[in-house]
């Protein structure tokens, strides 16, 4: 390829949106632990904990990662004519690509190839980390990001073809920008996290350590 430059996999943005969703991902699995911890002790929520305990009653990260980057690849092959997965013969200009058989199996294009497998590699990465309760610590974070970006540099190392490279990180970066504004939605607001709890407030004992409390500027 002598001296041509290709477009990084991952590119710096999509670097930036992967680490994004990966800690929303860690600071709402610790925000859902503490609020189900005083659920379990019958104590006291406030507007934000309720929230936060039933944010995953429809969606979670995982999930929304999936649908939006399946979707995505799949948005990639109407535009781009892709053949993938198809089970009826295209007729092309100048050749055809067969149907589905059951011995053959499907015949994709490359670039449905190169972009579906990337996806479902980082998917399956993805669902692990949600059957053991999504990331909690800091390195367990770490190790997410670094093992969904190890994929998407794998996968370049073999692919030249500028356009295809593109794709590959447009559809990992809007998984995770569309997923984190999705679940930004479902979640507690910043208002809703400084919502003071006035009773609870008034009647705390004189010599319990706390952050003072403006009640005046809590209630206008």
């Amino acid at each position: 390829m002598g001296n041509v430059v290709l477009v990084p996999v991952a590119s710096p943005q999509t670097v930036s949106a992967v680490h994004d969703y990966v800690k929303a991902w860690q600071n709402a699995e610790i925000n859902i632990a503490k609020a189900k911890v005083k659920y379990e002790n019958h104590e006291r929520m406030t507007k934000a904990e309720k929230k936060w305990l039933h944010s995953y009653d429809k969606h979670n990260y995982a999930d929304y990662f999936r649908t939006h980057s399946i979707g995505r690849v799949h948005g990639q092959e109407v535009f781009l004519n892709w053949n993938g997965e198809n089970r009826n013969k295209n007729e092309y200009e100048y050749f055809e690509m067969p149907k589905y058989n059951k011995e053959d199996g499907f015949t994709n294009s490359y670039g449905y190839n190169v972009l579906r497998g990337m996806t479902d590699r980082i998917n399956e990465i993805i669902q692990k980390q949600k059957e053991v309760g999504g990331p909690m610590t800091d390195d367990e974070a770490q190790a997410l990001e670094d093992a969904i970006l190890d994929v998407m540099t794998k996968d370049q190392e073999n692919v030249s073809n500028e356009e295809l490279r593109h794709y590959m990180n447009e559809t990992i970066w809007f998984a995770a920008k569309q997923t984190v504004k999705n679940k930004a939605s479902e979640e507690p607001t910043v208002q809703d996290e400084h919502t003071v709890d006035l009773r609870e407030a008034i009647n705390r004992p004189a010599n319990q350590e706390t952050k003072k409390v403006d009640l005046r500027a809590a209630i206008q």
